[in-house]
């Protein structure tokens, strides 16, 4: 039996993409059913828009269209619609989010909207608009937001540069797990090389930011499975070069190096500051885990699950396998990706057992999204969890909590080594 019965897909990973921008509005052509969790998702996940055109006028959105939601009015197609279609709502809507003036808009046909043939590309305005006619009906999150992305930038087009200076992040969206602090922290290393980010291309960018997206010297990968099309769009129609991580995202101290020395050996840039920050943290590391040693608690031989997708699991397996010596108990990677075959290969080769049924399989650490987290803690699956991927277990959190960078390097050993001192101290 599954208990996977949350994991976002390729029309959530579509809307967040167009809600993304952050001066854009994304109209759901379609019905009530299709609106209303992405709507939460969308305000909960980015929240810091801005004034304009994001304010909470209750006088607005207690309209028909937005159902006391801020984010992605819809026409709520019902009944006889199905059969009729709903173009003069769709018109209605559109105008009304023309009149709020934002600077792109974006129209989504739901599935059912989609396959009556409502025909949205006759919707013109003087507001650049993203026509998407239908999704992926079986498609993954990741597929869905670069669908979305490049969709954008084939409305918007970046403008050539000759000047080329600084990295684009690319590959992240507002749907991973704390992607603003995420952000926050891979940018600070950057900024530690002398490295400027122009721009987050899917995330908590505007219509500006996309024009000058064509500027940068190098498109940084972050989440490949969110990135690679993208990047690949950048290289052929504006000879722009793209960076992955050896270790697919930025997480681990070899990894942090690697991503680091990497970025800083194509632009000609010094990477000790970064570096000694990242060693600064693994002596501190060092010293913790003395102090486990002292008192027989040690991580090495202890065991780990892994439910996320193949190039998180990548880097995180290969950190917890080198770095602490934990063996993986159990591997789930959901979408088929060159990513997940490159993570279960690796231990294969190794010749290290594990199951590929992360759900059910007994293990000290378990990590996944918050959903998944609390499930195997009331099934006594685990002894401890980990929060990877969104969606979380933490309703609030003031202090910064990145799922990459060396504060997810910090998170996730903070996570890690306290379920096993405590598993060991009090059995």
């Amino acid at each position: 039996m599954s208990l996977e019965n949350d994991r976002p897909e390729s029309l959530l990973g579509l809307m967040m993409a167009l809600e993304g921008v952050e001066d854009s509005y994304t109209i759901v052509h379609g019905p009530t059913g299709c609106k209303y969790y992405p709507a939460s998702v969308s305000e909960n996940m980015f929240r810091d828009r801005g004034q304009k055109p994001n304010a909470r006028n209750l006088l607005i959105f207690s309209d028909r269209y937005f159902f006391a939601q801020p984010r992605l009015p819809c026409t709520y197609l019902d009944m006889g619609m199905f059969v009729t279609g709903a173009m003069d709502r769709l018109e209605d809507l559109y105008g009304k989010v023309g009149s709020m003036s934002p600077s792109l808009i974006g129209i989504i046909n739901t599935p059912g909207a989609s396959l009556i043939g409502e025909d949205i590309s006759d919707i013109k305005g003087d507001i650049p608009t993203v026509a998407i006619d239908h999704c992926r009906y079986t498609g993954s999150c990741a597929e869905g937001f670069q669908d979305g992305i490049l969709a954008i930038l084939k409305t918007v087009k970046p403008e050539k540069s000759e000047k080329r200076e600084g990295v684009n992040l690319v590959g992240i969206g507002m749907m991973h797990l704390n992607w603003e602090d995420t952000i926050d922290d891979l940018k600070g290393l950057l900024e530690l090389c002398g490295i400027k980010v122009n721009t987050v291309i899917g995330a908590g960018w505007d219509v500006d930011d996309i024009r000058r997206s064509a500027s940068a010297e190098l498109n940084v990968l972050v989440y490949p499975e969110y990135g690679d099309r993208i990047a690949e769009f950048y290289t052929e129609d504006y000879g722009i070069p793209s960076f992955k991580s050896p270790e697919e995202v930025p997480i681990g101290f070899a990894s942090l190096e690697h991503w680091i020395c990497g970025i800083c050996d194509r632009l000609g840039k010094d990477p000790s500051k970064a570096l000694k920050k990242i060693k600064a943290m693994r002596k501190r590391t060092a010293s913790k885990l003395q102090l486990m040693e002292s008192m027989n608690l040690l991580p090495k031989g202890r065991t780990f699950s892994l439910f996320t997708d193949g190039s998180t699991a990548y880097a995180v397996s290969d950190f917890l396998y080198s770095y602490l010596g934990m063996v993986p108990a159990a591997i789930t990677c959901p979408s088929d990706t060159p990513q997940k075959k490159r993570t279960l290969e690796r231990f294969r080769e190794l010749k290290v057992p594990f199951s590929e049924d992360a759900e059910h399989i007994p293990t000290d650490v378990f990590i996944a999204s918050g959903g998944l987290c609390a499930s195997a803690m009331s099934r006594k699956v685990t002894q401890g969890t980990f929060v990877i991927e969104y969606p979380s277990d933490v309703f609030i959190s003031v202090s910064p909590e990145p799922a990459l960078g060396l504060g997810g390097t910090v998170r996730l050993l903070d996570a890690v080594l306290n379920t096993i001192a405590e598993r060991q101290r009090f059995r």
